[in-house]
């Protein structure tokens, strides 16, 4: 990457939430990196209370500053904060980071499900060009598919999702079911290859696989612990109530974390386990007060979007459960589906296509209240699980791909583009439910401590210290908030200004097609 020229940022309110300073600042960033935070004569605020390891304070110009003039931003009346750090985006094209830079996001990373290879996926990403900074898991259900079903699955996934590939092929059978001890064994030995060559940890779609068995589920917690990488899963069950009950998926999760010392992340707690989601914020609270290394997310809406092929949607286990196939939208041809015999016609004409599912009922407040006590929870990152645009379920073509600014009719659920503008605009600044600082703490320094221990580059991440990555959201607090909704998807308004490594991805609220500063992110392992 070419070094950035030296830019003066001034008169921010500057918010990094690991030191508390929440104050007028000028911020200095040269070489894609912030090298000095200094405090304007008469400034109020509080002085930041720590730095970046190595650094000096936060008034203090590190060892790159100086050389010629820099270039001065006049940022009067907006806020400073670390770039939004997404755990969880299947949107990995050039447009999907696109529409999330304009959400604020400056480093998207696909852990839920992530990519097989991950070499292989990050060198075409980096041919290509990224908007913002990537990055992917090892993707255990591509593991299972190429390992015990024998399926080529490089470059079948990149326009597409794992399950939907996996339910398009009606031969292969393995990946559903448990493996005998030498298919587990190719397995998590292809999974460590993958997480050897820079993957994040291990993405884990457990719940389109419910049925793959305990014992590789054991076996993967051990090796993660022994290597020290986490595993990011999307929990077997959701029901609320017995048998295959959320609280039954979630202390699964939590007992091979406990009994291996695993790190294991629950993937859209909002979605997954709200159907009991008292029970299991109370589980997830008590196992963190004893030290067991479970940690959460969520997105901020009521709705969940998924293949709509998916295990838990077939129509015989909503019959069971008695939730309506009208709760869910067929976006191919964006019809609600009227029947579960509707639901299973188009199941099997068109196993890979997307679908919106409502989980809550936004108009009951003790429905959607059980949103509000998931993103509010202590410790909880904001994470969007952001997907793929689509055109009348075409997904592949150039336009929806690389083409700006977007097609007319281009659609995905609003999340995909709204995700951390709504957690500012709606939940913070409208609903009151938490401050501008607890927001911006969920969004950057929450994070970028659940993937530090594997990641050392999120060491650099969420923070706005000295020594720190140049990667800052700066925007309009009375102005931010999301605008796409689920009948139309429509770029964040009031992010004004977006620097990824120190260059320009968004000024003065536009997006630059050209700017492609985006750099992968590894664990290391």
């Amino acid at each position: 990457m070419t070094s950035s020229p030296s830019l003066l940022l001034t008169g921010a309110r500057v918010i990094d939430p690991e030191t508390g300073l929440d104050g007028i600042r000028d911020v200095t960033v040269e070489g894609g990196r912030i090298v000095a935070i200094t405090a304007p004569t008469g400034a109020d605020g509080v002085e930041s209370g720590g730095a970046a390891p190595g650094a000096g304070g936060g008034g203090a110009r590190g060892d790159g500053a100086g050389g010629g003039a820099p270039t001065v931003v006049d940022l009067g009346g907006l806020v400073l904060a670390p770039g939004f750090i997404d755990l969880h985006s299947h949107a990995q094209t050039v447009n999907g980071l696109r529409m999330q830079a304009l959400d604020g996001v400056t480093t998207s990373l696909d852990l839920e499900a992530g990519a097989l290879p991950v070499d292989l996926t990050i060198a075409d990403a980096a041919a290509e060009g990224r908007p913002i900074n990537y990055g992917y898991a090892a993707n255990w259900l591509l593991a299972r598919l190429e390992q015990l079903d024998g399926v080529d699955v490089y470059d079948r996934v990149i326009r597409d999702s794992a399950v939907a590939l996996a339910e398009s092929l009606p031969g292969a059978t393995g990946w559903r079911v448990p493996a005998a001890p030498e298919g587990v064994g190719r397995v998590l030995d292809r999974l460590e290859e993958n997480v050897r060559a820079g993957g994040i940890g291990v993405g884990m779609l457990l719940g389109y696989a419910p049925d793959s068995g305990r014992v590789e589920l054991l076996q993967l917690a051990n090796r993660a612990a022994e290597l020290g990488f986490p595993i990011f899963v999307h929990g077997r069950y959701g029901a609320g109530d017995d048998p295959r009950s959320a609280v039954e998926g979630l202390l699964e999760l939590i007992g091979v974390a406990a009994s291996t010392g695993a790190q294991v992340h629950l993937c859209h707690v909002n979605s997954t386990y709200s159907g009991a989601v008292d029970l299991v914020l109370d589980a997830v609270a008590e196992a963190q007060a004893k030290g067991v290394r479970v940690t959460t997310e969520g997105y901020p809406y009521h709705a969940s979007s998924t293949s709509i092929s998916a295990t838990f949607l077939d129509p015989e286990e909503l019959k069971f459960r008695g939730r309506p196939a009208t709760d869910i939208r067929y976006l191919g041809t964006g019809e609600r589906v009227a029947s579960y015999d509707r639901l299973a016609e188009i199941r099997a004409a068109d196993p890979t296509g997307a679908a919106v599912i409502d989980y809550l009922d936004p108009d009951d407040p003790a429905s959607i209240g059980k949103l509000y006590r998931v993103l509010t929870f202590p410790g909880t990152a904001f994470a969007s699980d952001a997907m793929i645009m689509q055109t009348s379920g075409v997904r592949d073509s150039e336009e929806l791909l690389r083409g700006w600014p977007l097609p007319e009719g281009a659609f995905a659920h609003p999340r995909s583009a709204g995700c951390f503008t709504r957690a500012l605009g709606h939940i913070s600044r409208e609903l009151g439910l938490m401050s501008l600082n607890s927001a911006i703490e969920r969004s950057t320094l929450v994070p970028a401590q659940i993937l530090e221990g594997a990641v050392p580059a999120m060491r650099r991440k969420g923070r706005v210290q000295v020594g720190c990555d140049a990667d800052l959201t700066i925007f309009d607090p009375e102005t931010v908030i999301d605008r796409a909704s689920f009948e139309e998807l429509a770029p964040a308004e009031g992010i004004r200004h977006l620097l990824v490594g120190g260059e320009f991805a968004i000024r003065d609220g536009e997006l630059d097609p050209a700017a492609l500063p985006g750099q992968a992110v590894r664990a290391e392992v």
